[in-house]
């Protein structure tokens, strides 16, 4: 049996980076060789288009309450030539209904011809088989007629090669859910495309959010549409046949039982309409913080909702009380508990019963805390917010500044974030307050109180250990054994501290600084939760800071090595210059006199033309020196551009010759407008010389012609051709197609002929193959 680790290179190999979804395995090979096997027979080298099911796969995700699964396949899209406003749309559409299905089918079946191939991605059959392939998983319990339609439409490979990926879904998403540490920021989909996902389109962050209780939506809606057809059929029963009064009892007695077999694990609640009273069992009456056997009404209810949303609940029972209703009814709410003021978010469902002249006698139902699942999603869109925001800028001090902002009042009353420099000192580079004056003491308390590094809590302690801190309440008790003196002491109760955390930014196994919360006007306490929510937003922020620093560092080197190269340049361009004059003149002298030898003469050509190249790379670092600093000047003057291009060319022709090249010209007339001679002679050279270069032995060709305004230049080689994934990469600086160990040069033409022609408000770009050569187009405008 193979290793762990054996199992684990062949993962790496085949993703190119090791998911974490595995993770959980690697303590157990056999438990990781499993997982892999199903993964490749059912995934990986499943013979289904990839696009159809990565996209199955997005939106199936749904159903798992852990995000890993739903934001890795959605990230997976985008790569895939998906637009962000795409995968949300895709993730937004609805489960396909029961009656709909048929429909769907018989138009499969119709079009049975054009089955027989895969249809192509994005067409209105794939999205039919889409909808099939939805259900089949959705519904799985009413879908026998659909299987057995899909099987003959698809032949039993394709439709076995289907159902193994459904059921390797339903294991991924249990998996995932039996591991709820799994992250999907370790992934490297999720790394490389969340952000630019969300950059493009932020409601996607909105979105992953809150999809558990889109779902919950979603199934409650085909609930409720089957019991509205039930209904209906009631209803029509009832046209045939009176009901009795003992059918009705027992009708009520069965939805009571009903009821209270759902509520073993919930509060529930009986109101009588015809006299006010109001009976909550246990559960109920400590949920609301009542202690037990209080008198409750109507009234006492609507006093512990919130005020703002009193209102929404209120309509709401009324409407479960009216008459000719369904009496159903069905909310979700905030309440403020009795005893300790504490918020909680509630869900109450119940069911209003009527006598035979329609009115309300009963109105039972239950309610169940869902503080926890609210909270979850809270945070999971504030993360998605968080994220959002420390991604669309690398400017490290302005994101954290726009993070803190978004943190207070939310997250708490103030915030304030420390970093350290180079030299290992702690700044406070962040200091956010609810209360602008507050802010102004907080810095107060800063500059005369300066943190003490050694100091055995507070931030040198989280700097020091990398260890959070949280005090869940502040006591007088703890402030007066902080504080320094009494001048200190006055200041911190001034400021109104009542709970507080800190949590380090690591990031590469450093701590970049600590992240300070701290409630003070709420009076809400900080606790475990909050705390996890804090280390989750701090290793983002951490991350944010690093890369701001790196980039910083980078900006810094190119910065020096941008310098260097023009200095370097101007002391190199004398002596080549010098150098150049004097292999020309003994070239000159020795053409002229019979004394040299052929191959003497030989050799100092072949010298002539390595100073030409010498010196060209030379003027290539003064351009780029040039470029960056925004000092290129133009000189346009009247020019007739098909001449230029003929000396040009001309001038080439013995390079031409040597490379085993025919050059053909192909230009019209005269093409006069104002250019910059030297400049354009300078790109035409060097889209020549690439040419001569990566197309020897191949013809070469340059045409010359005009569309109204503009004029396009091309010069197209049969040469060795450029991968796609390179060609925007070889307009860069100091990048190239190949190896420099077989062409030589910097890297650098390409990068300054595109500058150049940007600089003449025209265009440079280029169209290949690999061995099919390889056509560089300019287009420029006249006048």
């Amino acid at each position: 049996m193979r290793t762990a680790r054996e199992i684990r290179e062949e993962i790496e190999a085949r993703f190119g980076f090791f998911p974490p979804f595995f993770a959980p395995a690697e303590d157990d090979a056999q438990v990781l060789e499993n997982l892999w096997r199903q993964s490749l027979l059912a995934y990986v080298d499943n013979p289904l288009p990839a696009l159809f099911r990565e996209k199955l796969f997005a939106w199936l995700s749904r159903y798992c309450a852990v995000p890993y699964c739903i934001v890795c396949h959605s990230c997976a899209l985008r790569p895939m030539g998906m637009r962000a406003s795409e995968v949300l749309a895709l993730l937004e559409s609805l489960p396909p209904p029961h009656g709909a299905i048929d429909e769907t089918l018989s138009r499969l079946e119709s079009n049975h011809a054009g089955l027989e191939r895969w249809p192509a991605p994005g067409s209105a059959l794939e999205e039919d088989l889409f909808r099939c392939s939805v259900f089949l998983f959705v519904d799985q319990a009413r879908a026998e007629r659909c299987r057995e339609r899909v099987r003959r439409l698809l032949g039993p490979v394709r439709y076995g090669h289907l159902i193994v990926f459904l059921a390797y879904v339903k294991t991924c998403l249990l998996w995932v859910e039996a591991h709820p540490e799994l992250s999907y920021e370790a992934d490297q989909r999720a790394r490389e495309n969340l952000g630019p996902l969300l950059q493009e389109e932020p409601r996607l962050g909105e979105f992953f959010a809150g999809y558990t209780e889109r779902v919950r939506q979603e199934r409650e809606a085909r609930e409720r549409e089957e019991r509205e057809a039930a209904r209906a059929g009631e209803r029509a029963e009832a046209l045939s046949q009176t009901l009795s009064q003992r059918t009705e009892a027992l009708r009520e007695s069965e939805a009571h039982l009903r009821l209270a077999l759902e509520s073993a694990a919930l509060g529930t609640w009986d109101f009588n309409p015809l006299t006010g009273e109001l009976r909550w069992d246990a559960r109920c009456e400590a949920l609301f913080g009542l202690p037990m056997g209080t008198p409750v009404d109507y009234p006492t209810f609507l006093s512990s909702v919130v005020p703002e949303e009193r209102e929404r609940v209120e309509a709401s029972v009324a409407r479960a009380l009216a008459p000719g209703g369904d009496g159903e009814y069905r909310e979700e709410f905030r309440i403020r508990r009795f005893q300790d003021g504490l918020e909680r978010w509630v869900t109450s469902r119940g069911q209003c019963f009527f006598d035979e002249q329609g009115h309300a006698v009963r109105f039972m139902g239950t309610v169940t805390d869902v503080t926890e699942r609210r909270r979850a999603e809270d945070d999971l869109r504030f993360l998605a917010q968080a994220s959002v925001v420390l991604s669309s800028s690398l400017d490290y001090e302005d994101t954290l500044r726009r993070v803190a902002t978004l943190v207070v009042p939310v997250l708490a009353d103030w915030c304030g974030v420390d970093v350290v420099d180079e030299q290992g000192r702690v700044h406070r580079l962040i200091n956010v307050h609810r209360d602008p004056e507050k802010v102004r003491l907080s810095e107060e308390l800063h500059r005369r109180y300066p943190i003490q590094p050694d100091a055995s809590s507070g931030v040198p302690r989280v700097l020091r250990t990398g260890e959070p801190e949280l005090i869940p309440e502040v006591t007088d008790e703890g402030l007066v054994r902080y504080a320094r003196d009494a001048e200190h002491l006055r200041l911190m109760r001034e400021l109104g501290l009542r709970s507080y955390l800190t949590v380090a930014l690591r990031s590469r196994g450093r701590v970049l600084g600590a992240l300070t919360l701290v409630r003070a006007e709420t009076g809400r306490r900080y606790g475990q939760e909050e705390l996890r929510l804090a280390e989750d937003l701090a290793r983002r922020v951490a991350v944010s800071v690093d890369n701001a620093l790196l980039y910083r560092e980078a900006q810094k080197a190119i910065g020096l090595r941008d310098g260097f190269l023009q200095v370097a340049a101007h002391e190199l361009r004398t002596p080549v210059t010098a150098l150049k004059l004097n292999v020309q003149s003994l070239v000159s002298g020795a053409r002229r006199e019979e004394a040299w030898s052929e191959r003497t003469v030989s050799r100092l050509t072949g010298l002539e033309r390595g100073v030409g190249r010498l010196g060209v790379l030379v003027d290539e670092l003064l351009d780029v020196s040039r470029i960056t600093s925004g000092r290129l000047v133009l000189r346009p003057e009247e020019l007739d551009l098909a001449e230029l291009v003929r000396e040009v060319a001309g001038r080439f022709r013995p390079e031409a010759e040597r490379a085993g090249c025919i050059l053909h010209v192909r230009v019209p007339g005269p093409v006069v407008s104002r250019w910059d001679r030297l400049r354009l002679e300078q790109v035409l050279s060097n889209l020549l010389s690439n040419a001569l270069k990566y197309g020897a032995g191949q013809p070469v060709e340059v045409a010359l012609s005009t569309s109204g305004e503009r004029v396009l230049l091309r010069v197209r080689d049969e040469g060795i051709g450029i991968e796609p994934a390179v060609q925007a990469r070889i307009f860069e600086r100091f990048e190239r197609a190949v190896s420099d160990r077989h062409y030589g040069g910097l890297g650098l033409g390409l990068w300054i002929s595109r500058e150049i022609v940007t600089a003449m408000r025209g265009t440079l770009h280029v169209e290949s193959a690999p061995g099919q050569g390889a056509t560089f187009s300019v287009a420029l405008p006249r006048g």
